[in-house]
């Protein structure tokens, strides 16, 4: 069996070490033998009988060499079934398997050169490597081969080191940190100078066998220092770092080599290091010594790798010595370092070199982070300032174009890394550092141009890696800054800085900006206690509604995280479902979610901080795309549904912070409805509170605060209430006296409310009462300057500037109201038509517009019209004399209503009217007799019932001449009331109505005149035995206004004078003069005036010459009329008469006084009066002739 054994594979195998190939041919060979005997091994059972005494322990010696590390995965496994099978053997003697452990002449590994061969491939176990796991598993069986001492402690740390790689591979920083503790724990417990210092360089022995890119050769750098630093032999250490600094070739890659065997060694070493480093940099000065190097062919170290060198060193050096030595020995060296880099012909440049900066990028970064580790709280950090200085000038000086190297980003990590250090930065610095490295990345152009500057696949994936790496450094430097505050002020003007960017104009700005928003607010920050979220989040969640879905996803992970950094639960489920949802990119599936999300959320707002995000979302409204306005407007209304009932507190600076917005959004159809919606969705919490506010609003009002009345009325949830909000508050601020502005305020309200058909109905009584009594009050009242709005208002085209009249503006509101109440039914429309508005609000005319609009109310709705002479009843005596003018108006034309008074008890109405009909005001008196008269058609019986005091006062109503409205008044009343009565009734007063009436014949209003006349035809009928002399002689005084006024330039008159002759000639006993008055009857034909008074004066002269005689006398009055007409009409009445006089009652003429008249009436203006001066002048003449003749 043994002759086989050493002529099979296996043997050549093993002696395979001690034979090296002559020629090509023999290494073809060598290799094909070696390939077999491969083979043979993977297979091979090595407990077969004889075979463990061939393997062992001559296998051991191909551990070691780097030459068969292809076939590391069978040795270790051969070698660990060997050992094992020791075990076996001596816990159980009977199963042995004869395994012999006899080195002979075979020269086996030390076991320093083990240690250090199976912990470097052990690394390979974290890429899921078979020999990596071997390697481990053999150092677990192998602890008393290495040392002794190892025994025990390899037991306990082994397993715990196997743990993460059951499973999964571990990672490659956490696999390497374990097994580097390891060693060191290894070496402090062995505790042997000597031993140490073979491992060591048994570690550097290795160097070769290694790439330099491998992870194997990046664990032996470190290794190889770990080693050094657990080295108590100072000389020792101090020498191999002097070796390894002057010849770093030695390392393969001399800066990675020479640093990471520094910056381990210093963790023990930290005075030595630095000592032969400040060595090496005053030899390396000396001009000799650098081209000793050069002309030995050695490739020294450059300052470059020294500076990266201090930057390992001071990450490893011990945490409590490092900050004494920082400043002087490791900080200033690196800055000398560098400056000797950046200077040409002596003076300080920017160095452009890439290498340079990243070097002293890393080097800076290293030592912040070892400052930061040291935890002392006490240190100040004398550089900071300095080098955040440097690290913002390389990111100034990167193009804003490319991104082409890692400057940026190595220099963002330094910024965040130093930004943690004492003394503390200002706020001013702090924004000033990030408006800058914001400001040097985020414009940066899409990536997708970026990496097309890459001229292959690598240099594009290149790129990418940058971009992404500079982002998230971006982000993890914001996340530092912002959260290492403990001022929630100063927090929210950082963030500030990103506000611009999360609303730019171009998507991949705003991309960058929203996904490092949510990598600042990410993983449950702690922010100071005070810290707002709300203009925060209203400045995030319309964006959940964004063009790209990198932006949707970033903002709604930004806003779910500003609820958890405050501490609030959320159904975390439910709203990453959603939020998956935003990757969707149909619009309305976005706005669905995002209207979800604001469901779910907005209640969970603090209540204080409600308006900062209602304002932060207004701006939205103004300035976002389409879709997130929409989203805007959504997550108001939801927020202010679900949280409107507890801004009472806020109420009036989230309204004022709307008005602010709502001249711009009008621009904005839907934005602008969302706004209006939101104010209703206000005022259906706080309706009183949203009306005072309103109300508030310069006069008059300017159409934004008209447009949001109307969608206070429109909107289901605030228009309940509204109008009778608003009647209230109109009852509360009316006074008697004057009108308050707010009054007129609260009209102007109705008025826009009403105007979109509100219903009236239920409040349409109280509603009119209060503003008629508005408009009674403010009739001739101006509105204050301070009133006056000083906003400056764009007018539309075809809008006219509304007059600040407080009267006009109350009109118009009844007038809305009355027309809103005509479409319900509740009233009709007026006899006055349009015009009834002019009248009304002008004082002159009020009372006529008042009686106007009594006469359209709607009689037969006796509830309305009961409740509103019921609220009017008060202004018949109320303080206000306008106040009782109007109500006084309003009383008098329904005092003719008989269903009025047949449904209501009109008697303390008309007993005020009769007080008032003795008033000093003459408007007051001539409602009051109105009134009077009306009744008479009203109430006939209380006419005859109260007879003496209302005949009283309508007859006191004659002798106010001062004011013929008043006497008009009093004459349509007398026609009225006497025509209920009978002589006997009227007898006491006859002869004073009729003297009275007479007066008013030749007054120059219509009106008068043809009341007077019509009443004077109706005393006819009432003057019984008693006055029926008295009343003829009055006709004959009277008659020469009814002949001239036949011819009336009113043609009403004139019918009313032709009828009171006809009543009056009986009285006369002039009956033959109906034939003549007949004529002018006939409509067909009448005749001329002439000829009229001609055939008249004949009859009349026939039958009386002595009224002939007195119409003569009284007609001289007529001659100066201010009617043209009048004047004809009276000298050709005068040249009938003169006509038809006897020669008795010529002679008895003034004919001097008579021609003198008439010939100053020829020069009359008017031809006709010239004429008929003409045809009388000659009458007179010719009938004086006649006279002298018969003399």
């Amino acid at each position: 069996m043994g002759g086989i054994v050493h002529k099979s594979p296996v043997s050549c195998f093993l002696k395979e070490k001690s034979a090296k190939p002559n020629s090509h041919k023999d290494e073809k060979g060598e290799q094909s033998v070696r390939a077999t005997s491969l083979e043979v091994l993977k297979t091979l059972d090595p407990l077969v009988t004889g075979m463990p005494q061939v393997l062992w322990p001559r296998i051991l010696t191909f551990v070691v060499p780097a030459e068969y590390t292809g076939t590391l995965d069978c040795l270790f496994n051969i070698i660990r079934i060997l050992i094992m099978a020791e075990e076996r053997r001596k816990n159980n003697a009977p199963e042995s398997t004869a395994l012999v452990i006899s080195t002979g002449a075979v020269k086996l590994p030390s076991p320093q050169q083990l240690l250090a061969r199976l912990l470097v491939v052990s690394m390979l176990a974290s890429l899921g490597k078979l020999c990596g796991v071997g390697a481990i598993g053999l150092l677990k069986i192998l602890p008393e081969i290495i040392h002794p001492k190892l025994v025990n402690l390899w037991k306990t740390r082994l397993p715990e080191l196997l743990q993460p790689l059951e499973g999964k591979n571990a990672g490659i920083t956490l696999w390497e940190t374990m097994l580097l503790q390891l060693l060191k724990e290894s070496l402090w417990k062995i505790s042997d100078v000597a031993w140490t210092i073979q491992l060591s360089r048994d570690f550097n022995q290795q160097m070769g066998s290694y790439s330099n890119t491998s992870i194997e050769k990046k664990f032996l750098w470190k290794a190889l220092g770990t080693t050094l630093a657990s080295c108590q032999d100072a000389n020792f250490v101090s020498s191999q770092i002097k070796e390894f600094l002057i010849a770093p070739s030695q390392l393969g890659d001399q800066r990675q080599g020479i640093t990471s065997i520094l910056g381990y060694c210093a963790e023990n070493h930290l005075d030595t290091v630095l000592k032969v480093l400040k060595t090496f940099q005053d030899r390396e000065k000396h001009f000799m010594n650098r081209c000793k190097g050069l002309f030995s062919g050695k490739k020294s170290l450059s300052k470059t790798d020294v500076m990266v060198i201090y930057g390992a060193v001071a990450l490893h050096a011990p945490k409590g010595q490092l900050l004494t030595r920082l400043d002087q020995d490791i900080v200033s060296q690196v800055l000398f370092l560098y400056g000797q880099c950046s200077q040409v012909l002596g003076m300080s440049v920017m160095n452009k070199d890439m290498d340079l900066q990243m070097s002293f990028i890393r080097s800076i970064t290293e030592i912040g982070i070892a400052v930061q580790d040291a935890e002392d709280p006490g240190f100040r950090f004398s550089y900071k300032e300095v080098l955040l200085g440097h690290m913002l000038d390389f990111i100034r000086d990167e193009p804003l174009d490319s991104l082409a190297t890692p400057v940026r980003w190595k220099a963002l990590v330094a910024i965040r890394h130093l930004s943690k250090l004492k003394p503390r930065l200002s706020l001013h610095d702090h924004l000033n550092i990030l408006e800058e490295t914001i400001r040097r990345l985020l414009p940066l152009p899409p990536l997708e141009k970026l990496t097309d500057e890459g001229e292959t696949e690598k240099d594009k994936e290149h790129i990418s890696f940058l971009y992404e790496r500079s982002m998230d450094a971006l982000g993890k430097l914001l996340r530092t800054m912002i959260w290492d505050n403990v001022k929630a002020r100063d927090c929210q003007e950082m963030f500030n800085l990103l506000r611009m960017w999360l609303v730019s104009q171009k998507e991949w700005e705003r991309e960058r900006a929203f996904q490092i928003t949510a990598k600042v607010l990410a993983n449950d920050v702690e922010a100071p206690d005070d810290f707002k979220i709300g203009s925060l989040l209203g400045l995030l969640v319309p964006h959940s509604c964004d063009t790209l879905a990198t932006i949707r996803q970033a903002a709604t992970s930004a806003a779910i995280a500003l609820f958890c950094m405050k501490g609030v639960q959320l159904e975390m489920e439910r709203l990453q479902g959603l939020q998956e949802g935003l990757q969707c990119d149909d619009v309305d599936i976005q706005i669905k979610i995002s209207s979800k999300i604001a469901k779910i959320v907005s209640k969970l707002i603090p209540s204080e901080e409600v308006t900062m995000f209602l304002e932060e979302v207004l701006d939205g409204l103004e300035t976002l795309n389409p879709t997130c306005t929409t989203a805007c407007g959504i997550w108001m209304i939801t927020v202010l549904k679900e949280q409107g009932a507890a801004l009472e507190d806020q109420l009036l600076e989230i309204l004022s912070i709307i008005y602010y917005h709502m001249p711009i959004l009008r621009q904005k159809e839907k934005s602008f409805q969302a706004t209006l919606e939101a104010v209703s969705q206000i005022a259906s919490f706080h309706t009183g509170a949203v009306v005072a506010n309103l109300l508030q609003k310069p006069l008059p009002f300017d159409r934004d605060t008209k447009t949001l009345w109307k969608a206070l009325a429109e909107h289901p949830a605030s228009r309940g209430g509204l109008l009778r909000a608003l009647t209230d508050k109109l009852d509360s601020r009316l006074e008697d006296d004057l009108a308050s502005m707010g009054a007129i305020a609260v009209a102007c309200a109705i008025q826009e409310v009403v105007s979109i058909g509100t219903p009236v109905a239920g409040l349409y009584p109280q509603l009119f009462t209060l503003l008629l009594k508005l408009v009674s009050c403010t009739l001739g009242q101006e509105m204050p300057a301070s009133s006056l709005s000083l906003r400056r208002r764009v007018m539309q085209q075809g809008e006219r500037q509304q007059m600040a009249d407080p009267c006009r503006l109350s009109t118009t509101t009844l007038k809305c109201v009355q027309a809103q109440a005509m479409r319900e039914g509740l009233t009709k429309e007026s006899d006055e038509g349009d015009n009834l508005w002019p009248l009304l609000h002008d004082p002159s005319t009020h009372h006529l517009g008042v009686c106007a609009l009594a006469r359209s109310m709607a009689v037969w709705q006796q509830g309305v019209i009961a409740n509103i002479m019921e609220q009017l009843l008060p202004s018949l005596t109320s303080s206000s004399e306008n106040y009782r003018i109007t109500g006084t108006a309003f009383f008098s034309e329904l005092m003719k209503e008989p269903v009025i008074w047949k449904h209501r008890n009109l008697c303390d109405v008309l007993i005020s009217m009769d007080q008032s009909a003795w008033d000093c005001n003459a408007t007051l008196r001539q409602m009051a007799i109105r009134g009077l008269g009306n009744t008479a058609c009203g109430a006939p019986h209380k006419v005859r019932k109260h007879k003496q005091i209302i005949l009283e006062s309508v007859i006191r109503g004659l002798y106010h001449l001062a004011r013929t409205e008043v006497v008009c008044e009093s004459l349509k009343a007398l026609r009225g009331i006497l025509a209920l009565l009978t002589d006997r009734d009227v007898s006491f007063y006859f002869k004073e109505i009729v003297l009275q009436t007479r007066t008013f014949f030749e007054d120059e209003q219509d009106d008068v005149r043809l009341t007077a006349i019509v009443l004077f035809e109706n005393l006819a009928s009432l003057t019984g035995r008693r006055w029926k002399i008295f009343f003829a002689e009055e006709i004959k005084k009277s008659m020469i206004s009814f002949l001239l006024h036949l011819w009336d330039p009113n043609p009403k008159v004139g019918a009313a004078c032709l009828d009171v002759l006809m009543v009056s000639i009986p009285f006369l006993g002039l009956q033959d003069l109906y034939g003549v008055l007949d004529r002018l009857l006939d409509g067909q034909d009448p005749p001329r005036a002439r000829d009229f008074y001609r055939q008249f004066c004949v009859k009349l002269a026939k039958k009386n010459q002595e009224i002939l005689w007195i119409l003569h006398t009284h007609s001289f009055t007529f001659f100066a009329s201010s009617w043209e007409v009048i004047r004809s009409a009276a000298i050709k009445l005068t040249d009938a008469i003169v006509f038809n006089l006897t020669n008795q009652y010529v002679e008895l003429l003034d004919r001097e006084q008579l021609t003198t008249r008439l010939q100053a009436l020829r020069q009359d203006p008017c031809v006709s009066v010239q004429r008929a001066a003409e045809a009388a002048v000659q009458t007179l003449l010719r009938r004086c002739r006649e006279i002298g003749a018969l003399l």
